[in-house]
């Protein structure tokens, strides 16, 4: 298990207000307390910051940054600082004098800073330990009915692995309550290495009952997840077999609608499930926060997407990730040539909601081993159409507004969550500069120490 000494405050033993005592990493903090209290003998300002005149005490860090690349225009700021206040960022620019005196100095400067990266759609409890003789999707739930601290024990590394990718805010769209609720209070104490957690805490879903549902129940459904403490509802609107990659649709428009409504009633986001297009475009119609998955979308789906703001999660990436484990899943090897056309079914439905001004928003849809691959999605977003600009804003921007949490985070800026992330090389140039050449993630004001 993954545990606080896995998360480290990089920290000065002494730091003085002059330039030349600016730190370099090193430590570790319990993560159920402030980063160390630094000190340092006075000085006058116009170095790294500070009013002089005695000893200086202050729990700030502050990143130096060769670069920071601000997703929402595209701008770059060299030498860029950003200090950090508790969880928050509290300065972002090039102005020296406004590092607090005795702050712990982050030296990222040999790298460009982006925003911690937001993966949209995830499954953290869909996890098997591979014994012998078994297929993951049985196994996932053989370990939540009898093993439960051993599912508890993949999620956890599955968790740390996302982090790795820069993903620092990731949104579980459905899996085991249990452990949904444990794993997100684990993450939020730090407890254990991974991103920031909103999750659904399962779903809502009609598999169980053919037909229509009283829209009372459907209400109450609704109600219950917000009482169990969801981040989010998230809706499976069509029913589909991981056999034969067919759906077909579970809910009505107006069942649809009415669960929309009673979500935002409650204040709470709404994602909806729709592989195919039929029943993608009921659940556009019912004006979601997002939707996740469809191909088949048509140009007229694009604008009411457009008109009601919804976000449109593609997860092109996940069925690369089947086709690559037929094995794994206990495939026959005719499915990767199915699998091979589903993608680009989607791949053309996301370029045509692109070229049409739909926002997306990056969506690994991970599940068993696929944790750590959660931003290859990034890569056909570019093939969809998308400049690296734009496939970092999806990763950004637009997921952090799926979920209405476009004030705290998603950019580097003043009020932020200070999530953080520092890559080798140019992401504006190359979007594989995001995928591999992560080299160091901050979280919430934690530097990860993996």
């Amino acid at each position: 298990m993954l545990r606080t000494s896995l998360l480290a405050f990089p920290f000065l033993a002494a730091v003085h207000c002059g330039q030349e005592n600016e730190g370099t990493p090193g430590g570790t903090t319990s993560t159920t307390t402030p980063p160390p209290t630094t000190t340092g003998t006075g000085g006058a300002g116009g170095g790294t910051g500070g009013a002089g005149g005695g000893e200086c005490t202050t729990t700030d860090q502050a990143i130096r940054l060769g670069k920071l690349v601000d997703p929402e225009d595209g701008s770059v700021t060299d030498n860029a600082i950003v200090v950090v206040h508790e969880d928050r960022i509290a300065y972002v620019g090039t102005d020296a004098t406004q590092i607090p005196c005795g702050a712990t100095i982050v030296d990222w400067s040999a790298y460009t800073g982006l925003p911690g990266l937001i993966d949209a759609h995830v499954h953290f409890s869909y996890q098997t330990d591979e014994e012998p003789g078994t297929l993951p999707w049985e196994r996932s739930r053989y370990l939540a009915d009898n093993e439960p601290y051993t599912l508890m024990e993949l999620a956890r590394a599955a968790a740390t692995a996302t982090l790795k990718t820069g993903v620092t805010s990731a949104f579980d769209k459905g899996g085991y309550e249990f452990l949904s609720v444990a794993l997100r209070a684990e993450l939020a104490s730090g407890e254990t290495l991974g991103p920031r957690f909103f999750g659904a805490n399962g779903g809502v879903y009609n598999f169980e009952y053919p037909g229509s549902l009283p829209l009372a129940l459907l209400k109450s459904w609704v109600q219950q997840h917000k009482l169990r403490g969801s981040d989010l509802i998230k809706v499976w609107a069509d029913q589909c077999s991981d056999q034969t990659l067919e759906c077909s649709p579970t809910f009505t428009f107006d069942e649809l609608k009415l669960v929309v409504d009673t979500a935002h009633d409650e204040g709470l986001p709404i994602a909806i499930h729709a592989y195919h297009g039929d029943t993608a475009k009921l659940a556009i119609m019912a004006a979601p926060d997002s939707i996740e998955h469809p191909e088949g979308i048509d140009a007229v789906d694009c604008g009411t997407m457009i008109d009601n703001g919804t976000i449109y999660i593609p997860t092109i990436d996940h069925n690369r990730y089947y086709s690559d484990n037929l094995d794994f899943f206990g495939y026959p090897p005719e499915k990767e040539a199915e699998f091979a056309e589903y993608i680009q079914e989607n791949l053309a439905s996301a370029a045509m909601a692109h070229q049409l001004g739909v926002q997306i928003a990056m969506g690994s849809d991970a599940v068993f081993t696929g944790f750590g691959q959660n931003t290859r999605e990034l890569t056909w977003l570019v093939q969809a159409g998308m400049t690296p600009l734009e496939a970092l804003r999806a990763a950004t921007i637009n997921g952090a507004q799926s979920m209405g949490l476009h004030d705290k985070i998603g950019r580097v800026a003043v009020g932020y969550y200070a999530d953080i992330i520092a890559v080798e090389g140019d992401p504006l140039t190359d979007i594989n500069v995001v995928i591999n050449n992560v080299r160091e993630v901050m979280v919430g004001g934690r530097v990860a120490d993996f």
